[in-house]
C-alpha cells in the first residue's frame, strides 16, 4: 500500500511518520533501510532526516520480504452506517480486531472486506499494512469506523485526520465521580507495542496527544463521559482517563475496575462527522450503545 503525508512541522521523519501513522517507529526503520520511503520524489536512507513543513513524504508499507498472505473471511458480519463507491461508514462490534497482526491473521474486518465486499478491491500480501483503514479503534472498543475503498480517498481522508477536519466522539463509564463539567487532558504518551502494551504519559519522548471531556451523569461510583479526539494517538481516550485518575470501566489494562464488566473497556465510538472528500458534502453518522454498554449503564444507574 502506497501513502503520502503532507509534512506541517519540523520533525526527524522517522518520528513524523511513526507519529502520524498506525506504524512503531522501529517498523518505519525498516521501511526507510528497505528504501521504501521518499521525500518530495527521492528516497531517503537515513531515520534521522529532517523533514520540513510542505515537505511530501512517500511511504510503500510493502517490505519485499514480507510474503504472509492475508486471507479473506467470510464469516464475519459487519454492519454498515453509509456506503457509497468510494468510502464506508462501519459500527464495529466489540471483540473485532480492525486489521490483521502476529496475533489475529484471518479474524479480522480487513479479511471480511476482501472476501465479503466488492468494493474493496485491495491486492494485499503483506500483514503489516492496513488496506483501506483511515483510522482505527481498539478491538474492545465498538462503534464507528470509516473505510476507504479508494487508495486516494484513503490519503484524503487521513490528511483530514491529520488537519484535525476528522470530528470523532465517544462515550465512556469511568471509575470515580468527575467534578468538571468540561475539561480537557494534554498529555503526550507513548505508544504502545508487542512488549509494552500501555501507553503512557511521558513529556520527554512522548507525542502531542489532547483529548476534550463532558461530564454527563453520576451514580454508584461511576461517571458517564463525552469524549472528543483532537489528536488520535494509539489507546489516548483509555490512558488519558487513567492518568487522571478516572479510568474506563472494565478497562483492566488502565486499572478500571472490572467486577461487572469482563469483556473490556466500556467506550463507545458513537459520532463521527467530516466532509466527503469527493462529493464535499457534510457527513454526520451516530451509532447506538451496544448491549455491553447497555448492560453496565442498568448496573450501575439502577
Amino acid at each position: 500500500m502506497i501513502n503520502k503525508l503532507i509534512v506541517n512541522k519540523l520533525s526527524r521523519l522517522d518520528q513524523y511518520i511513526a507519529s502520524n501513522t498506525s506504524y512503531s517507529r522501529s517498523q518505519v526503520v525498516k521501511l526507510i533501510k528497505a528504501g521504501n520511503i521518499q521525500i518530495n520524489n527521492k528516497i531517503v536512507t537515513k531515520s534521522s532526516q529532517v523533514v520540513d513543513v510542505g515537505d511530501e513524504i512517500t511511504i510503500d508499507f510493502a517490505l519485499p520480504d514480507n510474503n504472509t498472505q492475508i486471507i479473506p473471511d467470510d464469516t464475519i458480519e459487519i454492519n454498515y452506517l453509509y456506503k457509497d463507491e468510494y468510502l464506508a461508514i462501519i459500527n464495529k462490534k466489540r471483540g473485532l480486531v480492525v486489521h490483521p497482526s502476529s496475533g489475529h491473521k484471518n479474524d479480522t474486518l480487513v479479511n471480511y472486506l476482501l472476501k465479503q465486499d466488492p468494493n474493496f478491491k485491495y491486492e494485499i500480501t503483506d500483514i503489516n499494512n492496513r488496506p483501506g483503514i483511515v483510522h482505527r479503534i481498539d478491538k474492545d472498543t465498538q462503534g464507528i469506523l470509516v473505510i476507504a475503498y479508494k487508495q486516494n480517498v484513503l490519503e484524503l481522508l487521513q490528511q483530514e485526520i491529520q488537519k484535525g477536519k476528522m470530528h470523532r466522539e465517544y462515550l465512556a463509564l469511568v471509575n470515580g465521580k468527575v467534578k468538571d463539567k468540561l475539561f480537557k487532558v494534554d498529555a503526550p504518551l507513548t505508544k504502545p507495542n508487542h512488549t509494552v502494551r500501555k501507553a503512557k504519559v511521558n513529556t520527554v519522548s512522548g507525542r502531542n496527544a489532547v483529548t476534550h471531556f463532558e461530564f454527563i451523569t453520576y451514580k454508584n461510583n461511576v461517571s458517564l463521559l463525552k469524549c472528543k479526539l483532537e489528536t488520535g494517538r494509539t489507546h489516548q481516550i483509555r490512558a488519558h482517563l487513567s492518568f487522571i485518575n478516572h479510568p474506563i470501566v472494565g478497562d483492566t489494562l488502565y486499572g478500571g475496575s472490572n467486577k461487572y464488566l469482563t469483556d473490556g473497556q466500556c467506550l463507545t465510538a458513537y459520532k463521527i462527522e467530516f466532509i466527503h472528500p469527493i462529493t464535499k458534502k457534510k457527513i454526520v453518522c451516530f451509532v447506538p450503545l451496544d448491549e455491553y454498554f447497555k448492560k453496565a449503564l442498568n448496573y450501575y444507574y439502577k
